[in-house]
């Protein structure tokens, strides 16, 4: 089993999220993920979650992660532990071998296609991300 870990991550004055377009390098290439990837031995998902971030963003400002996962995806070989996270404002990222472009983007307009963990948080996940969502910025309910 893999266990691995990921930030949905939004900037509060523009009210959208960041996705990465994962790279023909990595599984599902092409893409729009959230930033994220293995839990490394003696880390916990959420630390796991902030550093990928990091690693894959090069953002490296005031990050706010919630304590708990917004949604936990569990496939056959696979336990993704997505987490939500919010900083002030969008920044410019600095990408790594693992993704090809990045962007921000409104959750009701996402890129396509979309990865299967990111389809799985808006389809099982909506009522937390709702929830989440609702504590910091004024969005409309997702549908």
């Amino acid at each position: 089993m893999i266990h691995a870990a990921g930030i949905l991550l939004i900037a509060r004055r523009t009210e959208r999220v960041l996705l990465l377009q994962r790279s023909e390098e990595v599984s599902e290439p092409l893409k729009w993920a959230v930033p994220g990837g293995k839990i490394e031995p003696g880390e916990t998902p959420r630390a796991a979650a902030a550093r990928e971030l990091e690693e894959e963003t090069g953002y490296e400002g005031q990050l706010t992660v919630l304590k708990d996962p917004l949604f936990v995806y569990r496939g056959s070989n696979l336990e993704f532990s997505t987490y939500f996270a919010y900083v002030e404002r969008e920044f410019s990222v600095q990408l790594d071998w693992e993704s090809e472009d990045a962007g921000w983007f409104s959750l009701l307009d996402l890129p396509k296609p979309l990865h299967f963990g990111m389809v799985a948080l808006m389809r099982h996940g909506k009522r937390e991300l709702n929830e989440e969502i609702s504590r910091i910025v004024r969005w409309p309910a997702l549908p």
